[in-house]
């Protein structure tokens, strides 16, 4: 700890109280403190930019998801050293109930919305770069995967902007709900983030209705059509990342 903390004061970056939280593939993540309040501090592994092609620390899109409450307010941002540091929020308890799910459909249509540059790729261009680095291997994985895609892309849903790994880990709530860790974000369905929030939080049919309802699309056999599509993708790719994670290693 003492290593970090004396390159950042290199880079006049003060904190104190350093302890990590998550030792993650593309990052270390610490609770800090800095003049008496809590912060995460996130550093980012050189790996990080081999196996992703974009960036969230761009600060136009770091500056629209602060100003849509979708993440929390940031106190440094160096892109060139790969320091992330944003003010740290409270998780509160919460129920799986109405309310909730509510303000997740509205959150995750808010990551929809954030606009992005022209060459900010696209959910292919990373399949195809994690293909071309694990070469042979998954290779019945990545020919399913294919598949899966074409299909996805006959219902021409929404491209846009997306977070892609929505797991608990990344999902804070407080008064608001926010969205961390955007690393795996590109141009991508809607229906990824949508399916993710499903999965993870193993809604219904009824939830199901109430997420997608609050999010603006009306559920129909198409969307149910679509959700199952990605679920699969979603699984698959999971096991992607895994295998290229130990690849990075």
């Amino acid at each position: 700890m003492d290593k970090i903390l004396k390159e950042l004061k290199k880079h006049k970056v003060y904190v104190e109280d350093l302890f990590i939280l998550r030792n993650g593939e593309t990052s270390n993540t610490y609770l800090a403190k800095q003049n008496d309040k809590k912060i995460v501090l996130k550093i980012f592994k050189k790996n990080y930019l081999k196996i992703n092609i974009n960036s969230y620390l761009e600060i136009n899109v770091l500056e629209q998801l602060i100003q849509n409450k979708i993440f929390p307010k940031v106190i440094t941002h160096n892109q060139e050293l790969g320091i992330l540091i944003y003010e740290y929020v409270e998780p509160l308890s919460y129920k799986k109930n109405k309310k909730f799910i509510s303000m997740l459909g509205n959150q995750i249509k808010k990551i929809h919305g954030v606009k992005v540059e022209k060459d900010f790729s696209c959910f292919d261009e990373q399949i195809e770069k994690y293909k071309s680095i694990l070469g042979k291997k998954l290779d019945k994985e990545f020919q399913r995967l294919h598949k899966l895609i074409t299909r996805a892309k006959k219902y021409k849903s929404k491209i846009c902007f997306s977070h892609n790994d929505l797991n608990r880990d990344n999902i804070i709530h407080n008064k608001e709900i926010y969205f961390i860790d955007y690393e795996y974000a590109s141009l991508n369905n809607i229906f990824c983030d949508l399916t993710r929030v499903i999965q993870e939080y193993s809604l219904n049919n009824a939830e199901i209705n109430i997420l997608t309802n609050s999010y603006g699309i009306q559920n129909s056999k198409d969307v149910m059509d679509q959700i199952e599509i990605w679920t699969n993708i979603n699984t698959l790719v999971d096991k992607i990342w895994s295998e290229m994670i130990l690849k990075s290693l």
